[in-house]
């Protein structure tokens, strides 16, 4: 095993922040510069792994080191391979977003895009099985279950059904994800837009939620009144594991147990946010 795909799907909240507002949010997600579409930074993927590894999987601090690098590496030394570590891990990727339904709780939104994305990212991590054609379509149209012509309302807009999503779509989606998601659950709920359409719901239909922090007297503190965005529970991501030395990923990969299966990541870890769980997929065999 010298490379494998990670699928992630959040069982709460998640906030992986910027440290800076913008425009009327105080705290947003991350986002890719480019796309707007959030995504958890390989900086934080390695370091919340690292305490995963530390404190639920119960690697000792000798593995963790050469697995990740020594703590006490500076960030100007990062590029040392005595310090970098030995396991490689990528940014973690947007597949499927939870967006409100006006005749169901929720469904799951995803795009081409996003779709060429998974596809392109299992080959680099020697997923060949992944194969599947793009879906096509139309701005204002959806690929998902119903009737002809059904129109589902997504927050305040509302998508024409053109046709239904292909059955290798599904079955790589459902995949990332083993035994978490059934197929028969991810069709009902699958809605695939254009990348147009899809890029408003990731930039403007993620929960915001109002904090604050109150004083002896339990009135809130002048200026400790916040917005936070956050991610929504049953968002679906996945990453790539690849490796400096053999055998690196299967030592990492051969801890995942359904009870250690549990990854923290992003902020208000202790109010309970921040939890995803965890599957390694798609593991590609060393060479011989």
């Amino acid at each position: 095993m010298r490379s494998a795909m990670v699928g992630l799907i959040a069982e709460t909240n998640v906030h992986v922040g910027i440290g800076q507002a913008i425009g009327a949010l105080d705290l947003p997600v991350a986002r890719e510069r480019i796309t707007d579409y959030p995504f958890v930074p390989g900086s934080g993927v390695k370091g919340a792994w690292r305490v995963w590894a530390e404190e639920r999987a119960g690697l000792s601090r000798e593995c963790c080191d050469d697995l990740f690098g020594p703590k006490s590496q500076s960030s100007a030394d990062g590029g040392d391979e005595k310090g970098a570590g030995t396991v490689l891990m990528s940014d973690a990727r947007l597949l499927l977003l939870p967006v409100r339904c006006l005749s169901s709780s929720y469904k799951w939104v995803t795009c081409p895009l996003i779709l060429d994305r998974l596809r392109r990212d299992a080959a680099r991590g020697g997923r060949r099985e992944v194969t599947f054609e793009l879906p096509v379509v139309e701005e204002g149209g959806y690929l998902g279950a119903g009737g002809d012509k059904e129109v589902v309302g997504l927050e305040e807009r509302e998508f024409t059904r053109e046709a239904k999503v292909q059955p290798g779509v599904l079955e790589a989606l459902v995949s990332v994800i083993p035994g978490a998601i059934r197929k028969d659950r991810l069709e009902a709920r699958l809605v695939v837009l254009s990348d147009h359409d899809f890029v408003w719901f990731a930039r403007y239909a993620l929960p915001v939620m109002a904090r604050n922090a109150l004083d002896e007297n339990k009135i809130v503190k002048e200026g400790a009144f916040w917005y936070e965005e956050s991610l929504p529970p049953d968002t679906v991501m996945y990453l790539l594991l690849g490796q400096r030395r053999p055998g690196k990923v299967a030592a990492l990969a051969g801890v995942i147990a359904e009870d250690k299966a549990y990854l923290q990541m992003g902020g208000n870890e202790t109010i309970g946010q921040g939890w995803f769980k965890m599957a390694v997929v798609g593991a590609r065999e060393a060479d011989q």
